[in-house]
């Protein structure tokens, strides 16, 4: 027999949708919603759907932003190195360590055919024509170290060839299968001192 009203099994539901969240959690956080006050509950709806209509990819970058371009792009025209990151909360490591003072680029997710992602699903192209019109010295790549991550460095790598770009990949520092946004400080500064050429 369900005890939980179908409304609030809706709601279990969407929490269990998001990433990394089971449905034990999923559970606690419904529960938790409906036990905060209406006004509470109110502004949380209303800053996501704020979120949802303001916030928007960067044209230059991908970033999130909710302005025409987003201030990294806006205040560093003419910085010759990209970052690749594969989403845009992977940037906020770099950022609040201060370690990197160049330009991101976020593709979008990483070559997995098992998931159905392939090269036509991330920004490739945009990246290649960024790199040769605005004469991009160096790429490093900060996509984690997972299987999919070096095919798709490879990629790009290969739609490179001609290119007389310097690559590099972060070190080996960051585990293996790991998120960058879960990384913390001291390993994504050593990650990123260490990195080598491809």
């Amino acid at each position: 027999m369900n005890v939980e009203p179908q409304s609030l099994e809706a709601l279990i539901a969407e929490f269990a949708s998001l990433p990394g969240i089971g449905l034990k959690t999923a559970r606690r956080l419904a529960y938790h919603m409906l036990s905060r006050n209406r006004d509470d509950i109110r502004r949380f709806a209303d800053n996501l759907i704020t979120a949802s209509t303001s916030v928007h990819p960067c044209p230059n970058c991908h970033a999130f932003t909710d302005q025409d371009t987003c201030p990294i792009c806006e205040s560093r025209t003419g910085t010759k190195t990209i970052c690749v990151v594969e989403k845009s909360a992977d940037i906020i490591p770099f950022e609040r360590s201060g370690i990197y003072k160049g330009l991101y680029f976020v593709l979008g997710g990483t070559i997995s055919p098992l998931d159905g992602i392939g090269p036509e699903h991330l920004h490739l192209p945009q990246l290649v024509q960024r790199i040769r019109e605005e004469g991009i010295e160096e790429l490093i790549f900060a996509l984690g170290s997972s299987p999919e991550a070096d095919s798709t460095i490879l990629m790009i790598d290969r739609m490179l060839a001609d290119a007389p770009v310097k690559r590099t990949r972060l070190a080996r520092g960051i585990p293996m299968g790991s998120d960058l946004e879960f990384i913390d400080e001291v390993t994504m500064l050593r990650a990123f001192e260490s990195r080598g050429a491809l």
